[in-house]
């Protein structure tokens, strides 16, 4: 019965994905300011990601060889993690600086 369960959810899930990605397309075709905007942010991202992978590293300790985790899959794995600090830090030193900014434009 899980399975079941599982199958449905990956396929609700892709078909989400699927949605998402059509109707994304079909704005961007519609208004071509906003597909700009749309553009330069998924290459901002990109590039983060291309950074953080850059920098992680690929060694495997011994006891993750038993779950199956290649030296390729840890670097993916440190990219995701890099790139997660990076937006964390990202989101608070955006938000400070409109608090701060908030304070001296009243």
């Amino acid at each position: 019965m899980i399975d079941i369960g599982l199958w449905i959810s990956y396929l609700l899930l892709i078909a989400a994905v699927i949605g998402m990605i059509v109707y994304s397309v079909i704005n961007m075709l519609r208004d071509s300011k906003n597909a700009k905007y749309t553009l330069i942010a998924v290459g901002i991202l990109a590039g983060l990601f291309l950074i953080s992978f850059l920098f992680s590293g690929s060694e495997v300790l011994p006891r993750y060889e038993d779950f199956g985790i290649t030296s390729s899959g840890s670097k993916l794995i440190g990219a995701g993690l890099i790139m997660m600090y990076m937006l964390g830090f990202f989101t608070v030193a955006i938000a400070v600086y409109t608090e701060i900014r908030k304070l001296f434009i009243r």
